[in-house]
């Protein structure tokens, strides 16, 4: 998939691109425009074009602008392998209804460190974070990626969607998710849990790794026999 920021790596202002494998022109969703597009209001006539091969960019949280959130994001109607992603670093996407990512869609999620406590203010944050004012519902697939050498430890833990609402999925909900392999004993964990903004939120954990467990039970096991004898 194409995937780049609207502006220069230093810039403050991060941005949101939905985009489709073959380009054939910008179409910017949301306050602004580009010198190369043109603008969409809705994100349903932005998602059309992602589908038929445009690159969409979409304007998400500003550090030094006012705050923008989307009325509503839904992806279900998005064809095959149609993305919706962050720029080249992390960044905040914030949707002021609810949100919908379908079958044939994802999101792709950078994590660059564990801290997003600047998420609604700055928009400074260690990784990909979503705010969803109202309910969340996954028919696709989260995708996570490690960003600028970042390794992540067991009891790490990202919020990645944030609702003030429920979150809900088909399906199995780890099937939803694919994440980096972790050496170390290490494995994922994705929960649902109650978050920062009020209603339900979508975790991933790092976690110690079933066998890594048993492992360590076999070895405080041998200890303590040796420790009667």
């Amino acid at each position: 998939m194409s995937f780049r920021s609207t502006v220069p790596s230093l810039s403050p202002i991060v941005a949101v691109v939905v985009a489709a494998p073959a380009s054939a022109g910008i179409v910017t969703v949301g306050p602004g425009g580009t010198a190369s597009g043109f603008h969409f209001a809705q994100v349903s006539e932005a998602i059309a074009f992602a589908s038929a091969g445009d690159t969409i960019y979409a304007q998400a949280r500003t550090v030094g602008g006012a705050r923008f959130a989307y009325d509503a994001f839904d992806l279900s109607q998005a064809a095959e392998g149609v993305s919706f992603v962050w720029g080249n670093s992390p960044g905040v996407s914030e949707v002021g209804g609810n949100m919908r990512v379908g079958a044939n869609a994802n999101i792709e999620f950078e994590l660059g460190g564990i801290n997003n406590s600047q998420a609604l203010t700055t928009g400074r944050v260690q990784y990909d974070t979503v705010f969803v004012h109202g309910d969340f519902r996954l028919e696709g697939n989260l995708n996570l990626s490690l960003y600028n050498g970042f390794v992540p430890t067991v009891g790490n833990s990202f919020e990645l969607v944030a609702t003030s609402g429920t979150v809900t999925w088909t399906g199995s909900f780890p099937l939803h998710f694919t994440a980096p392999t972790l050496s170390g004993g290490a494995t994922w964990q994705f929960t649902v849990a109650a978050g920062s903004n009020g209603g339900q939120s979508i975790f991933a954990t790092v976690v110690p790794a079933p066998g890594a467990i048993a492992l360590l039970g076999a070895a405080g096991l041998a200890a303590s026999a040796r420790r009667r004898r």
